[in-house]
């Protein structure tokens, strides 16, 4: 039985790499394994680097801690030894490796030491699926599909300690992207060392590269703008040498273009006497002159670092006219990477109204027509390609959960990644941003499709099902997963619940009160310091954006998807319950399977209570407004009872309602916040409203003591 947990906690079970005791000391062998034996000898290449060496010692840990066998390393070049490392050019790569294991051992050879590295954490992927140091005999010869896959800390913004680097190496990815103010500040405004943290990912095979917030406001046809360029990123990369490149992205360095169709950045400039001006700020349009700003900052960086890759994000503008993108990316200089979206942009019809992906969601599993028509484009011209693919366990699906339980709809998502990968020529892959990454089953069935060769993913994922949860009860996970994966797909992305209640959680408050008298916006407090403090929407707030119907007509297509969504979730939820004797991987499943619960009624009874707000707003009856009243107090209580029963859940697992960026917003305080604001709401707010429908009526002496509420 898990116990509480206070905040942050889960980080000590982000720690240990190797999970303690993996062996089933019950198996034996077969005639065609090969087992690892006690004292086992692994022989290293004389001139092994860093990468190799850390990878090396890792694996003796993980045979000492997961499988009960001692090993150690010598880089004696003649005698025995039961593997024999080395790096060898013939193996394919990127990233490659090969393993031939024989009646006297294992020979494993990289195609450099990144893919020597891989080679050594395949062995343990393989040793924790068979639950014992045995080895099947064979060649195996894999390579990456991607030459980076980038991903951000499950620690925090900007938190690379070396546990995360190890996760990352073991999990297949090998890249990290800073968010800079400059050299020396993070996007938060954290003190960064960059070069020591770029000696440290080094040791993983982990390349560091930055996304610059500086302002980049000098135009191509500004006087002295070159030499504005060659400054800021000459004294970058002589501050930061070892940075592998820069990231562009319009949002983030608010391009001043002067294409007539936008207006300025950033977008808080495009009002004229509190009137807007009806154009787009920049960062949100495929502007005419991004080629030639871009060609500018290549020219600059290559200057400062010749080596340095430069990429270019298409991030923000799919809706836009595929004509004026794809002129854009036929206008990119030559030897810039692209890396548009895979799922964004996305509109769908859904019983009778339009809908549209406003941001990543695991419910399709694309690619997007936004993606396809930019990656034909790109792959024309010889582009690098990388996808915005969000595949690393996370979507904006759920705001504040470690991963997405949902195998089946993943795996969907990896095939199609893997096909365009071939099609397109994809080489890199950004895996998650800030939500991070979560080691996890999903994590390795990504690994999994994401090196060639590798077993067929519904095959696996039985097997890893056994290995992480248990061999007694596949079955019943098996089907909990199956559930779980169907659930998902009645998630419709919207800008209400992404920027709302699914970002939250069960928190998430419900608010009678006007929200622009609070303080804050009555935003649930914090303590702590967050890099997005307010990514959220405080009250349910409608988007009209014109490619989905309107939010009254699709609302109630809404709110039956997620009440579909939710009856599935609770079925898994009740066959995990079933299981008896859980070990604490499926407890903390359960727990996972319980707060999406607790997430998805909150935004049922968001959207029924904005719903009835609107009616009591509209409704010119006493007798139809006390109905209404009525009814928003029966979903403000049913909301109290949710959020009231989430917090036992949440109190089990402290990684249930925090995320990277936000830090905590749906863990058990904010739940009791929760209780509170709702408690004032019904023992304040709606007496008043009760007292103003009374006015002038018999009924007006039940509530003539409700205070006044009084606005400035």
């Amino acid at each position: 039985m898990l116990t509480k947990e206070i905040r942050y906690d889960f980080f000590k079970r982000l720690l240990p790499i190797h999970r303690p005791d993996r062996r089933n000391k019950a198996l034996t062998p077969s005639a065609d394994e090969w087992a690892f034996p006690e004292g086992a000898i692994i022989r290293l290449p004389e001139n092994a680097d860093k990468v190799i060496r850390t990878a090396a010692l890792d694996f003796i840990d993980y045979l000492l801690t997961s499988m009960n066998v001692s090993a150690r390393l010598t880089f004696e070049q003649t005698g025995f030894a039961h593997v024999s490392v080395s790096v060898d050019s013939e193996v394919p790569g990127p990233i490659g490796y090969r393993i031939v294991t024989s009646d006297e051992g294992i020979s494993l050879a990289g195609s450099d030491p990144a893919g020597t590295a891989q080679g050594f954490y395949s062995l343990e992927d393989r040793m924790n699926l068979r639950c014992a140091p045995f080895l099947e005999k064979g060649t195996v010869t894999r390579r990456s599909r991607f030459r980076w896959r980038s991903a951000h800390s499950p620690f925090g913004m900007g938190e690379y300690t070396d546990e995360c680097f190890s996760w990352m190496a073991h999990l297949g990815y090998n890249s990290i992207g800073l968010w800079l103010k400059d050299c020396g500040t993070s996007l938060r405004g954290d003190t960064v060392n960059v070069n020591l943290l770029c000696e440290r990912a080094e040791k993983y095979g982990i390349r560091v590269s930055a996304l610059l917030y500086n302002p980049h406001n000098h135009h191509p046809d500004d006087p002295g703008s070159q030499e504005f360029y060659d400054d800021l990123y000459g004294k970058f990369f002589a501050d930061c040498p070892k940075l592998s490149g820069v990231a562009l992205v319009g949002e983030a360095q608010q391009f001043q273009s002067r294409d007539p169709r936008v207006g300025k950045t950033p977008n808080t400039e495009n009002y004229h006497e509190n009137i807007p001006t009806g154009k787009y700020s920049p960062g949100w349009w495929p502007c005419e002159d991004y080629p030639r700003w871009v060609e500018m900052i290549k020219r600059a960086i290559k200057k400062a670092k010749p080596d340095a890759g430069v990429s270019f994000s298409t991030y923000n503008w799919g809706f836009a006219p595929e004509k004026d993108r794809i002129a854009l990316i036929n206008a990119l200089p030559e030897g810039i990477g692209i890396g548009p979206t895979w799922d964004m942009f996305e509109q769908f019809e859904c019983d009778g109204v339009t809908e549209d992906i406003v941001d990543y969601t695991l419910s399709f599993a694309g690619p997007g027509s936004y993606f396809v028509s930019e990656a034909e484009a790109a792959h024309k011209r010889g582009l690098n390609i990388s996808i915005n693919a969000q595949s690393g366990g996370r979507t904006w699906d759920f705001g504040v959960i470690p991963y997405e339980p949902m195998p089946y709809a993943w795996i969907d998502r990896y095939e199609a990644i893997v096909e365009a990968t071939k099609k397109w020529n994809i080489t890199g892959i950004t895996e998650c941003i800030h939500y991070g990454f979560w080691p996890s089953i999903i994590s390795l069935l990504e690994k999994e499709a994401f090196f060639t060769d590798g077993m067929p993913l519904r095959e696996l994922l039985p097997k890893l099902i056994a290995a992480e949860f248990g061999a007694d009860h596949v079955d019943t996970i098996d089907k909990t997963f199956q559930l779980w994966s169907e659930a998902i797909r009645y998630m419709i992305s919207t800008n209400e619940d992404q920027y709302g209640s699914f970002r939250t959680g069960p928190s998430y408050p419900l608010w009678l009160t006007d929200v622009n008298t609070l303080p804050n916006f009555g935003r649930i407090p914090m303590n702590n310091n967050p890099m997005h403090p307010g990514i959220y929407y405080t009250y349910y707030k409608e988007n009209v954006s014109g490619r989905n119907s309107l939010p009254n007509v699709r609302r109630p297509v809404e709110i039956a998807h997620i009440e579909k969504m939710t009856e599935l979730l609770k079925e898994g939820v009740a066959l995990l319950e079933s299981i008896p004797n859980p070990n604490e991987e499926l407890e903390r499943l359960l727990l996972l399977g319980k707060y999406m619960v607790h997430s998805s009624v909150t935004a049922i009874h968001a959207k029924r209570f904005f719903a009835l707000k609107a009616q009591l707003s509209a409704c010119e009856t006493r007798e139809g407004s006390a109905a209404l009243i009525d009814e928003i107090e029966q979903v403000m209580r049913a909301e109290r009872a949710n959020a009231e029963a989430a917090i036992e859940v949440a109190e089990q697992d402290s990684r249930l309602g925090w995320e990277p960026s936000m830090e905590y917003v749906g863990d058990a305080t904010c739940l009791r916040w929760k209780l509170r604001q709702l408690d004032y709401e019904l023992e304040h707010t709606l007496p008043v409203y009760r007292k103003a429908n009374a006015l002038g009526t018999p009924d007006y002496e039940k509530y003539a003591d409700a205070q006044t509420i009084i606005f400035h």
